[in-house]
């Protein structure tokens, strides 16, 4: 029975472009087929939750979008005709590391050995996630899969060879991507969900520390999806070697996957990549060779993000939404050092005045409130926001279809849940319901926690 290792990603170009390169890894370690898919659509949730007219644009904002061509306008028909499938020739009845998560190479060979599959998904992120991996295998592989054997159309070589000989001119440089755009704005709501895009983004006050820092070493470039902020911050730094990727092509002329493509290809050739743990930081690491890839938010303790944050904070005349980011990154930097929670509430308070249309703020100005032992402010805090906005906090907080994003903060309401604050006690009882096998989990954290409501302890629930 023909077995294949398959790429079936439908969300972005850099989880699209790193799910074939990792597949066709793992079936030349198998000596298996590599395919993929490339559908002509965001996936659902995507969908769902953005925008779709944004493309380069957004209030004057210049935006590189999550918008991706055509398979036919990015590779070569041969190509095409020997690795990509439509969807609907894939069984239903396939094995997915996404839906049975595994934690090495090892055991997903044996799963592909003794079962029945003949289609077999793995991670895009597989290279963190199976720890038996051999990175210097990975990383040398990885380079000849994306330079010898993922064929692109010429268009698309033309933009690689180009970005190559920008390279050769840069020399050595340090590359910092800062992914702003749909995790941040609010034309997507993903920027909502709790933390869920919290870490992928990165505050302007940090990538402010970590450039004068590099600068002093050596020429630093800047890759982003956010073009306007980050012009701002490179007039505010004045700084002779520091270059914005986005003045090296046209990004009028230029589709998204396009300039996608010169960012990845420019960054594998830096000498160090800084970023989130986006797929674009991923994949230029996965073709660099060297691998280099340092996460900004594991850089620095949560003391030192503090400080900086406070250090340069809102110094940029950005977009507002960018600031409420910002301040709320602050806020959850500071919660984890131990500032005051008073103090901390400030942010929180600047961040909704910036972004009045997301209720994770207010989710957290509940929880911050109860945290200060203030169950009553609380309360009539709720009040005002279930008057004026019930429907969409709700579902926000408790939604109807899935488990919710906010289940840690709903916490504070089951060790709160006093009859004399109807309103807490109402989410208490609606959350139980929803969430049982949760909360019972959390049973005994919940009694701690209403052990420690009246001393300075309760900060941590």
């Amino acid at each position: 029975m023909e077995k294949y290792i398959i790429s079936n990603r439908e969300d972005s170009n850099g989880s699209r472009f790193l799910g074939m390169l990792n597949a066709f890894y793992i079936a030349k370690k198998l000596k298996c087929n590599f395919l993929f898919t490339w559908t002509n659509t965001l996936e659902q949730i995507a969908l769902d939750n953005m925008n779709k007219t944004i493309d380069k644009g957004f209030e004057n904002q210049k935006i590189i979008s999550t918008n991706f061509d055509l398979k036919e306008d990015i590779f070569d028909k041969n190509f095409l005709k020997k690795y990509c499938i439509e969807q609907n020739i894939i069984p239903k009845d396939i094995f997915s590391d996404y839906k049975t998560p595994l934690n090495s190479f090892e055991q997903f060979q044996k799963i592909f050995q003794n079962t029945p599959y003949s289609y077999f998904e793995i991670p895009f992120y597989m290279r963190y996630s199976w720890k038996d991996i051999d990175l210097n295998d990975y990383l040398i592989k990885c380079k000849q899969i994306w330079e010898n054997e993922i064929i692109f159309n010429d268009k698309y070589k033309k933009i690689i060879h180009d970005a190559k000989e920008k390279a050769k001119i840069l020399k050595n440089f340090c590359a910092l991507h800062l992914r702003n755009g749909d995790t941040v704005y609010s034309y997507a709501n993903f920027r909502k969900f709790n933390t869920a895009t919290t870490y992928h983004a990165t505050p302007y006050e940090l990538a402010i520390e970590i450039i004068k820092n590099e600068s002093k070493k050596q020429t630093v470039i800047i890759f982003t999806d956010d073009i306007n902020s980050a012009e701002i911050m490179l007039d505010y730094l004045k700084l002779d070697n520091v270059f914005l990727a986005n003045n090296f092509r046209d990004f009028n002329s230029m589709s998204s996957t396009e300039m996608f493509i010169y960012d990845v290809t420019l960054m594998s050739y830096s000498t160090k990549i800084y970023g989130s743990y986006s797929a674009v930081t991923r994949l230029a690491s996965a073709i660099s060779g060297h691998g280099s890839h340092i996460n900004i938010h594991d850089l620095l303790n949560e003391r030192q993000k503090y400080n900086i944050l406070k250090k340069y904070y809102h110094c940029l005349d950005i977009h507002r939404d960018q600031k409420a980011y910002s301040s709320f990154y602050t806020y959850l930097s500071g919660l984890k050092t131990g500032i005051k929670l008073k103090k901390l509430q400030n942010y929180l308070e600047d961040a909704l005045k910036l972004d009045l249309d997301n209720n994770k703020y207010r989710i957290y100005l509940v929880d911050c409130l109860m945290k200060q032992g203030k169950i009553q402010e609380a309360e009539n805090y709720l009040k005002n926001i279930i008057k004026e906005r019930n429907k969409e906090f709700m579902e926000l907080l408790l939604p109807s279809d899935k488990e919710s994003a906010f289940s840690k903060l709903l916490i504070n309401y089951h060790i709160n849940n006093l009859k004399k604050y109807p309103l807490i006690y109402n989410i208490f009882l609606q959350s139980m319901n929803k969430m049982p096998f949760y909360f019972t989990k959390k049973k005994n954290k919940i009694l701690l926690g209403k052990f420690l409501r009246y001393t300075p302890l309760r900060r941590f629930f």
